[in-house]
């Protein structure tokens, strides 16, 4: 059974967040014979770099796409403001589309959806990624000692209770949240857990060469025989820089020739910084950038990639999509214990080394680990496929679509 969809987002699909972690999915569920209308938040940088590839795929994937400017120039203020924009513009394209359900993308569009539900009788499907009040405070964006934000984390957690309840579905990235949620609110118990899925025949070791490897570790500058630990993607208060940093301090000591490479669009700065503060030789860190379609070579260039993320209780709804954009390409990953999935993956799937507490000893052993890796490209590839394939999400979505 086909539906009428309206997928709403705060994201952009032309953040490389939205070419990643959303058009994928939603060609693929038009490919099912879903209509699907999306609306989405651009951000005007993004969306003149990028407007004509992500115009291009939805003119192909028959997917009708409207999208609002994004503006944060007044915190809080400007958030508001857009769910005001993205309600009048929602109920806008039911009309003209006949939307049968609605399929929110976080808390903020999901008060859009709440209120197509109870006004028109959509179906609302809760998309909802993590507990973003609590990621908000977690990461040190929200200070609870001053009242405004005291005032929007309340708000913002009474919200998501009343969404809770009131969904007709309830989509978490892991199933550690979905545990969570069930023990702790009263919802209609429709839940669907779907983790960051990747599309495997992007991440494709195989469609990599071997020469490609070499002339973009060349033009970085990386020696050609380093062993090169990676972090890919976005750096902030939620992502433990300094932690990370001191792990690789103990690889470099234990192997003279490790290099780590940050690909990150984000403000870089304070790696320097840091470096400094713990004594790290500046000499061994590599910094740069790339578009979606690069990431998979410049993941190639690593023999094993990191990521310590805060795992306060926000750090449950996580799931981190370099661990199934890693993974897919058969290299090993160093992480935290208590991250969403991650850890209880890992494990299971022998695909890398777990920390369990940031300590010098605990980084020898974890480093230890790692040289000592002998699990080869292949296997923890099908390893990803088994948890991480973008088909399976899109099933997964399907099945509820049909259902609902």
């Amino acid at each position: 059974m086909s539906r009428n969809v309206l997928f709403i987002s705060y994201d952009g699909l032309t953040d490389s967040l939205g070419q990643a972690q959303i058009l994928p999915y939603l060609i693929g569920l038009s490919k099912k014979g879903h209509q699907i209308s999306i609306l989405s938040c651009e951000k005007p940088e993004n969306f003149k770099k990028n407007n004509q590839v992500v115009s291009q795929k939805c003119k192909e994937a028959d997917i009708t796409w409207h999208y609002l400017d994004y503006n944060n120039s007044i915190p809080v203020v400007s958030s508001f403001l857009t769910v005001r924009k993205l309600k009048v513009k929602a109920f806008e394209i039911v009309k003209q589309h006949t939307i049968e359900l609605v399929h929110c993308r976080s808390i903020i569009p999901a008060l859009v959806g709440e209120s197509l539900q109870k006004k028109l009788g959509i179906k609302f499907l809760f998309d909802i990624r993590g507990f973003w009040a609590d990621e908000r405070v977690d990461g040190k964006i929200w200070n609870l000692k001053n009242p405004l934000y005291r005032f929007l984390y309340s708000y913002f957690k009474r919200k998501e209770l009343y969404l809770f309840k009131q969904a007709d579905c309830i989509v978490t990235l892991t199933e550690n949240a979905k545990s969570f949620i069930q023990q702790e609110f009263i919802t209609n118990n429709n839940f669907l857990v779907v983790p960051c899925c990747v599309d495997f025949d992007h991440f494709d070791p195989s469609k990599i060469e071997k020469t490609e490897i070499k002339k973009l570790r060349e033009s970085i500058g990386i020696p050609e025989k380093d062993y090169v630990l990676t972090y890919v993607g976005s750096l902030g208060t939620r992502y433990m820089l300094l932690e990370m940093l001191s792990f690789f301090k103990i690889l470099k000591e234990k192997k003279s020739d490790a290099s780590f490479l940050f690909v990150s669009k984000s403000d870089t700065s304070e790696i320097e910084i840091i470096c400094k503060q713990i004594g790290l030789d500046l000499n061994s860190i590599y910094i740069t950038s790339c578009e979606y379609t690069e990431i998979p070579t410049y993941i190639s260039i690593g023999n094993a990639s990191v990521f310590f993320i805060v795992t306060s209780f926000s750090g449950k709804a996580v799931s981190p999509t370099k661990q199934a954009e890693v993974m897919s390409l058969g290299l090993p990953i160093v992480a935290n214990l208590g991250l969403g999935d991650t850890d209880m993956i890992l494990k299971e799937t022998q695909s890398g080394v777990v920390l369990t507490e940031f300590n010098s000893a605990e980084y020898e052993r974890v480093v230890k680990e790692l040289l000592d890796f002998k699990r080869n490209k292949e296997e923890i590839r099908a390893a990803a496929k088994h948890f991480f394939t973008l088909t399976s999400g899109i099933e997964k979505y399907h099945s509820v679509y049909k259902n609902l």
